[in-house]
């Protein structure tokens, strides 16, 4: 049997056929001279998942780098659009990489490395992963086994934190894991992976694309392959007939002449060689390389063989030949001497079999030869398979490393297109973080502008009203902690964490210049459990203010009583919690269902994006009495924090 060997696809081929953007379109964008850069990088990175000329993508590769490197040079740049140029940056650094790696240049792992940097610098840590798989299949292209699974159950381990989310990532990973264990002959191991790459295609919630399905087939064929290694005739039989089903189903040529061709082996090895030469002559006829091919006729030749059709086994054993030789194939060479040399030696023409005798021989020592000298270098790489669980815990396991065999050509071309198949989806999934980061950003400009100008201005004839009273220290009270607040607010809009304490301070200094609002109409208290240290506890800023001015504004503004206001900071069961109680009115049972405040809208969404859950609750409650009326409210919710020893 044939060596095992796996081809994937590219999402470059699919693209092809299915761009979204017309690329004189977005070309004639870049000419507005009065384009911002941002939107100007924009464009660049369509463009660059759209064209499939090198040259093209060359140019316009440079030109994302030269624009985002500009913009960073500039020392002044605000934080948001440094963080938008230095992905761009490292999307130069991972494009580079890919130009390096299709020309063989070994500087293409440079390159990464140094894109991965820039991601890690942004907290991109999507794209930090993504590149790190990215960095596996190089590794692993250059043998250093151990080293791509370190990459790989790396990424794999952050990606099934959200496993729902990163479905196409985690197929990925195990497709890699799949094709590495394969180059190293182990065969089950490879199996279970590339099993295990179709079962998350398959969990999707969305329905299938065309590429989900093309990668499906490849992963069959894969399989397939493999199990005729191992003998396991059944089980290739019905992997190979899956994927020559979707390959015909999607009219990819190139893939059903790969399955057809196998299942003709398999035909070939239980001498059902009439089917094996049907299958064997279509396979032929849709072969798009001189490697399938060439391969095709060898096996074509093997049936008449068995036939004893020797004229037939050496006209086509000819053919595959001159394919061969224009592959440079070395172990498709190796089979059709085999084969010739018997077929001449039966023929009488001992000549020519010695001759293809000698030439059969001579490839063989060369490739022994070779291999001996690639084992010497491979020496120190061997290492301990980790094996990865669910629970991301990886139990270290000794073993030899497999024994280093040559690459056929079509492993080579197989990661190659492995490599450009990652790049260019890292492409796409760039542009979608961007829009994510936006976003986030917007939220937290909404949410930290909570001092509208209403307020301000309030306060400051509120101010100014003491001040005419000649209530001069009042004033200076209260314009103390009315600039404290003003100068918090600005200090932390651009801080993730801050501690506990400074949070408390805010809270206080806001509340006692709402009571001035308000002409004291409520009393406080801020009460922290004992067990809590507000100095080592850190927490998303601002998240309790909208909650206060709800309480003040909408809970107590119908009561005639005095109102009052209690807010607590709890430890429970390691979490923390606020809780915010007035004796207002309380809330309308439409309240309660609709939340309406669009502050509070913005606080729940960034609880939530913060603490990863995407069914985050603020519970809301009526305080009732013994009578069943209502004397007040209570909001509660835990807050993500960080305990900072």
């Amino acid at each position: 049997m044939s060596k095992f060997s796996f081809i994937i696809l590219t999402f470059f081929w699919i693209s092809i056929s299915h761009a979204q953007y017309d690329v004189d379109s977005l070309k004639s964008v870049l000419n507005n001279p009065k384009l911002h850069d941002t939107t100007r990088l924009a464009n660049i990175s369509l463009l660059i998942d759209n064209i499939f000329d090198n040259t093209e993508f060359i140019k316009y590769t440079n030109l994302m780098g030269a624009i985002a490197q500009k913009n960073l040079s500039n020392k002044n740049i605000n934080p948001i659009l440094h963080k938008k140029y230095t992905m761009y940056l490292a999307a130069y650094y991972n494009n580079r990489s890919i130009q390096l790696e299709d020309s063989g240049d070994l500087k293409s792992l440079d390159y990464l490395n140094k894109s991965i940097q820039l991601y890690q610098s942004v907290a991109a840590d999507d794209e930090v992963y993504s590149s790190i798989v990215s960095k596996g299949i190089i590794l692993s292209r250059r043998k250093r086994y151990k080293e791509a699974i370190d990459c790989y159950f790396k990424a794999l381990k952050y990606f099934e934190r959200i496993p729902d989310k990163n479905t196409d990532n985690i197929s990925y990973v195990y497709t890699s894991l799949g094709v590495l264990y394969g180059e190293q002959e182990q065969w089950e191991v490879a199996i279970k992976y590339l099993k295990k790459s179709i079962a998350f295609i398959d969990k999707k919630a969305e329905k299938q694309t065309v590429e989900d399905n093309l990668q499906k087939c490849l992963m069959y064929y894969n399989i397939g392959s493999a199990y005729i290694t191992l003998k396991k005739f059944p089980e290739a039989t019905t992997n190979l007939q899956w994927a020559l089903a979707l390959s015909k189903e999607y009219r990819q040529n190139s893939f059903t002449s790969f399955s057809l061709a196998k299942l003709g082996l398999i035909d070939l090895h239980f001498k059902r060689f009439d089917a094996a030469e049907q299958k064997l002559i279509e396979a032929i006829a849709l072969a798009e390389s001189a490697t399938s091919k060439g391969s095709s006729l060898a096996y074509l030749g093997n049936v008449y063989f068995e036939k004893k059709d020797f004229k037939n086994a050496q006209s086509v054993l000819e053919k595959a030949l001159v394919f061969a030789e224009a592959s440079k194939n070395s172990d498709l060479r190796e089979r059709v001497y085999e084969l010739m040399y018997k077929i001449n030696k039966i023929n009488g023409n001992y000549k020519k079999a010695v001759t293809m005798l000698e030439m059969f021989n001579a490839i063989r020592d060369s490739t022994k030869l070779a291999e001996t000298k690639d084992e010497l270098k491979q020496q120190q790489l061997k290492y301990d398979y980790e094996k990865k669980e669910l629970n991301y815990k990886l139990n270290a396991q000794r073993e030899s490393a497999a024994k280093n065999t040559l690459l056929t050509w079509l492993s080579s071309i197989v990661l190659l297109l492995l490599i450009g198949a990652y790049f260019l989806y890292r492409n796409y999934k760039q542009k979608q973080a961007i829009a994510y980061f936006e976003k986030n950003e917007l939220n937290q400009k909404l949410l930290l502008s909570q001092m509208n100008p209403h307020f301000i201005f309030n306060s400051i004839d509120n101010i100014q009203s003491l001040i005419y009273n000649k209530q001069d220290k009042d004033a200076v009270n209260y314009l103390t902690k009315f600039s404290k607040l003003t100068r918090q607010i600005l200090e932390n809009s651009n801080e993730s964490y801050i501690t506990l304490s400074e949070e408390l301070t805010m809270i206080d200094n806001y509340l006692v210049i709402q009571q001035l609002l308000y002409n004291n109409k409520f009393d406080f208290n801020i009460e922290v459990d004992t067990a809590i240290d507000p100095e080592t506890v850190l927490l998303p800023p601002m998240l309790a203010q909208p909650f206060i001015e709800n309480a003040i504004k909408h809970g107590l503004k119908h009561t005639t009583e005095q109102g009052f206001i209690n807010i607590s900071f709890k430890f429970k069961n390691d979490k923390l919690f606020f809780e915010i109680i007035d004796n207002g009115v309380g809330f309308k049972t439409d309240e309660m269902i609709n939340k309406k405040s669009l502050a509070m809208k913005i606080t729940k969404e960034r609880l939530a994006n913060i603490a990863k859950k995407s069914d985050f609750e603020i519970q809301l409650e009526n305080s009732i009495d013994v009578q069943k009326n209502i004397v007040g409210a209570k909001v509660f919710f835990e807050i993500p924090y960080i305990y900072e020893k």
